[in-house]
């Protein structure tokens, strides 16, 4: 059963079956008969982010609310959940459909061909191997809500 009150310590949720059921029908999208379990897919995706801010309440179940947020410079209600986190959370449930969004896979395997004298081929997937999905759109929708797993590090080099 999927609860939204983000109040409540049994919380799963940040999208409602209707939430979802009014996203997919806008876009023509067929779901199936049981999205709730999309939806916890989701969720399991979602409260692996690293997101800005602090939780509201240590104790609350969800990693939303949060205080310390800004939000297109206005700092962010700390007992609401924003758009995006809602709509974030529909969009992945149409991807669960598929399959996990959380593969036990980390990384595509290269696989390197190299004829001598003649070309090197590598592939990003080997053969009989699986691909870790990304979700940019999703990422890109958070935008500086949610960081990734993991980290990056931005260098610039110059030739003096």
């Amino acid at each position: 059963m999927i609860n939204t009150d983000i109040t409540s310590p049994d919380a799963n949720s940040y999208a409602s079956e209707e939430d979802l059921a009014s996203f997919a029908a806008i876009r023509g999208i067929e779901l199936p008969d049981k999205i709730t379990p999309l939806l916890i897919k989701a969720m399991d995706y979602l409260e692996g982010l690293d997101w800005v801010g602090s939780k509201a309440d240590p104790r609350q179940a969800l990693a939303w609310p949060r205080v310390n947020v800004v939000l297109d410079e206005h700092d962010f209600p700390p007992d609401e959940v924003p758009r995006q986190v809602i709509t974030a959370q529909c969009m992945l449930a149409v991807e669960a459909i598929d399959g996990d969004l959380l593969s036990s896979v980390r990384e595509a395997a290269v696989k390197t061909e190299r004829v001598e004298g003649a070309v090197t081929m590598t592939y990003a997937v080997a053969d009989g191997e699986v691909f870790t999905p990304s979700y940019p759109a999703v990422m890109a929708l958070l935008g500086d809500l949610a960081g990734g797993r993991g980290y990056a590090i931005n260098a610039f080099a110059e030739r003096a």
